[in-house]
């Protein structure tokens, strides 16, 4: 389980604003200092996603741009979770994209306020978008979720009303069990990297979702079952740069070795493969200083 969250405004005049920090177990040492700004700032100018590795902490962050009236303003917020050493990043992708655009919701008003107003919002938002999207697709809670929303729909009109007792039927007949259902079948299909089958059961229960009027559980759903429908091709295609480099290697043609390797390197990240994004990397990052020191000596 995370240990808390952080969220940085990027003004247009100005460099950055930290809007607060959440931490579940009360006060944290954990702060956005220049220097991390600065490493963050950079890792997002290339990826919406990163994940930075420090001495006592992981950070996994999500740059969020703005749209309307606030990107006047404001060009986007980061918004980044505080990861145990056992937490997987990947669970974590459109929970994220939750909270970012929970903030954006906020409007104008995220760009004079002070960590004292904007660190309750921020717990709000965590504990109800942020938390891993396991927790809140239990059976119990889904049907909670349900029975709120027809209580709402009760006090409207006529339709509306017909929507509800529709809504409540479904509970008691526990369409929204099949919400859980789906998704652990599809977390067990992912476990044997079924992903095109991951895939599908992600996008039934989003589907049930959708029905149930729990719309922002249908889009964290639907996220998942678009990511999990993209892994196959995207491993497909990192698979083939490794052999790439790795023949490029065979005839030292070290340059295009290492322009294989960075590639590799940006698909596993966006695969969220951190541990493979590091490792092709810094293959990368040898080879291009070979092929460097290589093409010095040959023109001597």
């Amino acid at each position: 389980m995370p240990m808390g969250s952080f969220a940085i405004l990027l003004p247009l005049d100005a460099d950055y604003k930290v809007l607060g920090y959440f931490n579940k177990e009360g006060k944290s040492e954990f702060g956005i200092t220049n220097d991390l700004f600065l490493r963050l700032n950079l890792d997002h100018s290339k990826d919406e996603f990163t994940l930075l590795k420090l001495k006592d902490h992981r950070l996994f962050s999500y740059l969020y741009n703005f749209k309307g009236k606030l990107a006047r303003k404001a060009s986007g917020v980061i918004v980044g979770l505080l990861l145990n050493e056992n937490d997987e990043p990947e669970k974590f992708r459109s929970a994220l994209k939750e909270g970012a655009e929970a903030v954006e919701v906020l409007g104008l008003a995220i760009l004079t306020m002070n960590p004292e107003e904007f660190e309750p919002l921020l717990k709000d938002i965590y504990l109800e978008h942020l938390e891993p999207l396991v927790d809140i697709l239990k059976p119990e809670a889904l049907k909670a979720s349900v029975i709120a929303t027809t209580k709402l729909m009760l006090s409207g009109g006529k339709q509306e009303r017909k929507i509800a007792q529709d809504l409540l039927k479904k509970v008691e007949e526990g369409e929204h069990t099949k919400i859980t259902e789906n998704f652990n079948n599809a977390n067990n299909a992912l476990k044997m990297l079924e992903y095109e089958k991951a895939s599908k059961f992600f996008k039934r229960s989003a589907e049930i979702a959708e029905e149930l009027y729990i719309i922002d559980i249908a889009e964290s759903l639907r996220e998942k079952a678009n990511f999990s429908g993209d892994v196959p091709s995207m491993a497909k295609a990192r698979d083939k740069l490794i052999n790439e480099a790795r023949n490029f290697l065979r005839g030292e043609d070290f340059h295009s070795a290492y322009i294989s390797y960075k590639k590799a390197s940006e698909l596993s990240k966006k695969l969220v493969d951190f541990g493979k994004e590091e490792e092709y990397r810094l293959k990368s990052k040898a080879l291009e200083e070979f092929y460097k020191v290589d093409e010095k000596f040959k023109k001597k």
